[in-house]
């Protein structure tokens, strides 16, 4: 206790020494943000920025009202930044479910209406009394299915994106809340693959928001692709998470191969070629191309807590990390190392072979091996810096 409130003595005399005046708000908020790093709910991302905005403060003396206010409006925005996209995202999904449900309910309205005429010319129809119970009873049926077939739609509807087919920001969280759960339980191996597509709105603004909108169905057909290759389908999702930003998640043993799925996935949408065609069909222009930049990232034993936001804001570091370096790129965010990225590269072996074969696989395969790697330093040490 009595070295605690010496160090606590020493920290006052700092603030001191820093120009914070003795006013209890100010010295509370100091103090508050700067033990914010113990904290185990909140993403390593969220603790750099309040640091960051701990060291501001200390940077410009200010120390006025009106900073006060600015400072705790900040701090307030860093805490809630994460939560305000998840629920933008959700809106638009909600907005789009929405949409669907309504041309449900339209198409349905008019299978009522013909379910009420079939109904009142059976029970009309004179001649045929001793099948009038049978024929409303198949009616009725007919109509009991296609509802069916909607409760099915909307089941579907709300786990995917209704553009791209593939898995929406829901079912992403969904998934993501049950693999984090069973890397802690069960210490099943977790990655997280964050996928942008490069100069999107550029693309997007020059050649219009339909062939945008193919753009988006073609990186998902990619990835969906890239999945397959996976010899666990189960433990693997594919899913929009936001405008033009995809995630790919593997659970379990295969997680280890999340990176070469990616870098693969990267190449082949890099080589897609792109058709834009006019009213009739006709190609008015050809030879579009795009990329897209990814950040890949495994869950650590080194969090001590909010680890769905830890996995996210490293591989979204790794994301910013390849956009920040020429983009085109597939980058991994290794834990506890320095530095703490690696551009993610295929090997001349992995490249001969068709996807679903790792390096290891082709070295196997070939024979042709490299040393282990206690033997290699100098090849250690170049990964390292790649």
């Amino acid at each position: 206790m009595a070295e605690s409130i010496d160090q606590y003595r020493q920290l006052l005399q700092l603030f001191d020494k820093a120009g914070v005046p003795r006013d209890m708000r100010w010295r509370s908020l100091l103090l508050f943000l700067r033990e914010i790093k113990d904290y185990s709910n909140i993403s390593d991302i969220q603790k750099i920025t309040v640091q960051e905005l701990l060291a501001a403060i200390f940077a410009s003396r200010d120390y006025s009202e009106e900073n006060l206010h600015r400072m705790l409006a900040a701090y307030q925005d860093c805490m809630v930044a994460p939560y305000r996209k998840k629920t933008e995202s959700m809106l638009q999904e909600l907005a789009g479910m929405v949409r669907e449900f309504q041309k449900l309910l339209s198409a349905r309205s008019g299978d009522l209406d013909t379910l009420e005429e079939t109904a009142v010319s059976i029970v009309e129809d004179v001649f045929s009394t001793a099948d009038k119970p049978y024929r409303l009873h198949e009616s009725f049926a007919r109509v009991k299915e296609l509802l069916a077939d909607d409760i099915r739609s909307l089941e579907n509807l709300a786990a995917s994106d209704a553009l791209t087919g593939i898995a929406n920001r829901r079912a992403f969280d969904e998934f993501m809340e049950k693999a984090v759960q069973a890397w802690r339980d069960m210490g099943r191996p977790l990655r997280l693959a964050m996928l942008d597509i490069d100069f999107f709105k550029h693309f997007n603004d020059e050649h219009g928001h339909r062939i945008g909108d193919q753009v988006l169905v073609v990186v998902a057909k990619q990835l969906t692709r890239g999945a397959r290759s996976l010899v666990r389908p189960g433990d693997v999702l594919v899913a929009r998470y936001g405008g033009e930003e995809f995630v790919m998640v593997v659970s379990g043993d295969e997680a280890s191969r999340l990176p070469e799925v990616v870098e693969q996935v990267r190449q082949s949408i890099k080589q897609f070629n792109f058709l834009i065609r006019d009213a009739d069909g006709n190609v008015v222009e050809s030879g579009l191309h795009i990329t897209v930049s990814a950040g890949i990232a495994a869950a650590s034993p080194e969090w001590r807590g909010a680890w769905l936001e830890n996995i996210t804001d490293c591989a979204d570091k790794a994301l910013y990390y390849a956009k920040s370096n020429g983009r085109d790129l597939a980058v991994e965010y290794v834990n506890g190392e320095e530095p703490a990225f690696r551009i993610v590269k295929l090997s001349a072996q992995v490249r001969k072979f068709q996807t679903g074969i790792t390096e290891d696989d082709a070295c196997m395969l070939t024979g042709d091996c490299p040393l282990p790697q206690a033997r290699q330093p100098e090849r250690r040490r170049a990964a390292h810096t790649s």
